[in-house]
């Protein structure tokens, strides 16, 4: 008898919000290793929103009310059966641009925040910096990524 089929990826989606400066948001949940942030976005999409569902996971993070853009970077992380975590496809999508002193609200599980330069992404982003990174560079430069693609971030080379 062939073995059951793979479970479909999670879907995660995530929020890139730039100050004027160009500096990106990111948020550091309870849980996490210590210093190490991420963009805000929601849990794996059970309830079947999708990237709809973006503008009020970022609004109970941060309590900032954005309107979500366009597709920014997509990855997909495979499952881990020693550990038993599922495969996850996370997409970034650009959620605006915020004026300089804007009052950040953190939710619940949420204990900090910080606002990082491109180039302070791999110092306190961890396994998420290269995504982060990603998503930056396809946001400065206007290209557009194609929402079929797997995994845009495997193919991101930085010039």
């Amino acid at each position: 008898m062939p073995p059951p089929p793979a479970p479909r990826p999670w879907t995660v989606y995530s929020a890139v919000l730039l100050n004027p400066q160009d500096f990106v948001l990111v948020v550091h949940h309870e849980d996490a290793p210590g210093g190490v942030y991420d963009l805000p976005g929601s849990a794996p999409d059970e309830d079947g929103a999708g990237w709809m569902g973006l503008a009020s996971a970022v609004k109970s993070a941060t309590g900032l009310d954005v309107i979500v853009r366009r597709l920014l970077a997509t990855e997909l992380t495979p499952a881990d059966p020693t550990t038993g975590t599922p495969a996850c496809r996370h997409r970034v999508r650009f959620c605006g641009r915020l004026p300089h002193n804007q009052r950040i609200a953190l939710g619940d599980g949420l204990n900090h925040y910080r606002w990082l330069a491109a180039d302070e992404v791999a110092k306190h982003c961890g396994a998420a910096a290269r995504r982060i990174r990603c998503a930056l560079a396809v946001q400065a430069s206007g290209e557009e990524i194609d929402p079929r693609e797997t995994s845009s971030v495997a193919a991101f080379s930085e010039v």
